[in-house]
């Protein structure tokens, strides 16, 4: 072959990927002018949120340790700060707690996992199983898409289709993404939803959803992101031979998520209160862990103590007990011994109200904890301005965690909620 024919098919073949490549970026842009023109109201997410919701929702609670917010003062309540108070007289009261302990029954998530055990086969032959794992806990393998925080992407069809087909068209874009985002399928022979990160490798699904989610801590997502969300939904769709269905328009989901963020500015807030020396004098380590073993808390991550919540709902700590001064953190169990030199110059108790489950009880339960501490220790308890916290500040805190829980919960996300704990901590 002679030297300019062979330039001449090689500028063949450069021409030919360059018209390829032109024609698929405008086939990807005419589908996402189509998908994002219109609303789309897909009885499939009704379906779809109504069987998680009401079958399928995972145990909620975090796997998170929350922790003391220094610099950023103006977040916690504070007993002289101002709000409107919630008043009832005794008759209600009692029907408010008997609603509560309803509320906490109705909510409490049925004892199923979320990807069970099933087999995958080819025809009636019976094939390997599903060797998936469920979590009690929540996690972003295990939470289950939430239209209420979630933009999704639908993907309907009549499958079976493999878990790593879809799997790696995902992993291929994902990365592009910041805000944490799932894959999910509805299993081929089961009929159950689960998180492709978590299937193994002969899982097969038939309905496929896509979600992202529009607010986390650092913020709402901005139009970029959610453009390359809708790119990755695309691709999806191109490489499985399936549709795909909005349930919004991206500048519906953009006022969402605006709107979203600026509710979490507004309830992202701590509360806490101190236990100080009576004098200049120091509390004892050894005596901070006799305490703290009586209380029930326990020392763990961060290398402070905490108070584990025992309910299916609300963040897997109560609130945490650290050190009020730097470097805020406790000697571990073992370093302990019988040295009495450790000691330290105040403790802090803190807990983050959104994320609490019957955030007031947790409160009463943290005050409770915080006054054993001060009277074993020979201290006093504190507010954040180190005042001595009254029964009036005790009293106003209270009803400003009321007030904040109230107000959540007519917004339809209650605290402690995965909702909740999804918006403030992911």
């Amino acid at each position: 072959m002679s030297l300019q024919l062979a330039l001449l098919l090689i500028g063949l073949v450069v021409i030919a990927a360059v018209v390829m490549g032109s024609y698929d970026r405008a086939r990807l842009a005419k589908r996402a002018k189509e998908l994002t023109s219109q609303v789309r109201t897909s009885t499939f997410t009704r379906e779809a949120l109504s069987i998680l919701d009401k079958a399928f929702h995972p145990v909620s609670r975090l796997d998170f340790n929350p922790t003391p917010l220094r610099g950023v003062a103006k977040r916690f309540i504070r007993g002289k700060d101002n709000i409107p108070v919630l008043t009832v007289n005794d008759e209600d009261a009692a029907f408010l707690e008997e609603l509560e302990r309803i509320e906490q029954a109705a909510t409490m998530p049925i004892d199923v996992e979320l990807n069970p055990v099933s087999i995958q086969g080819n025809g009636d032959q019976a094939g390997e199983m599903d060797n998936t794992s469920s979590s009690s806990s929540w996690s972003e393998n295990t939470s289950m898409p939430d239209a209420t925080i979630d933009f999704i992407i639908e993907l309907p069809g009549k499958g079976p289709l493999s878990r790593n087909r879809a799997l790696g068209i995902y992993k291929q874009n994902e990365y592009l993404l910041n805000k944490p985002r799932r894959l999910y399928g509805l299993r081929y022979i089961g009929g159950v939803w689960s998180n492709l990160d978590n299937d193994s490798d002969t899982a097969q699904y038939s309905d496929m959803l896509l979600a992202i989610q529009l607010v986390d801590k650092s913020g709402a997502i901005d139009e970029s992101e959610l453009n390359t969300f809708g790119q990755l939904g695309l691709k999806l769709a191109d490489g499985l031979n399936r549709p795909s269905k909005m349930a919004t328009t991206f500048e519906m989901a953009l006022q969402k998520a605006a709107e979203l963020d600026s509710f979490c500015q507004q309830y992202d807030t701590i509360a806490g209160l101190n236990v100080m020396p009576s004098s200049n004098q120091w509390f004892s380590e050894i005596e901070i862990k006799k305490i703290a073993l009586e209380a029930g808390l326990q020392f763990g991550p961060m290398d402070i103590y905490h108070c584990k919540n025992d309910q299916a709902l609300g963040c897997r700590h109560m609130f945490s007990m650290a050190n009020l001064f730097e470097p805020g953190t406790f000697h571990a169990q073992e370093d302990y011994q019988d040295d009495d030199t450790k000691q330290v110059k105040g403790l802090t108790f803190f807990m983050q109200i959104p994320c609490a489950y019957a955030p007031a009880k947790t409160f009463d339960k943290m005050v409770a904890v915080a006054k054993l501490f001060s009277n074993k220790l020979g201290g006093y308890v504190s507010d954040q301005d180190n005042h001595p916290l009254t029964s009036d500040g005790t009293l106003s805190i209270r009803r400003h965690i009321d007030y904040m829980a109230s107000e959540m919960q007519k917004a339809g996300i209650m605290p402690g909620s995965e909702i909740a704990l999804r918006l403030f901590n992911a």
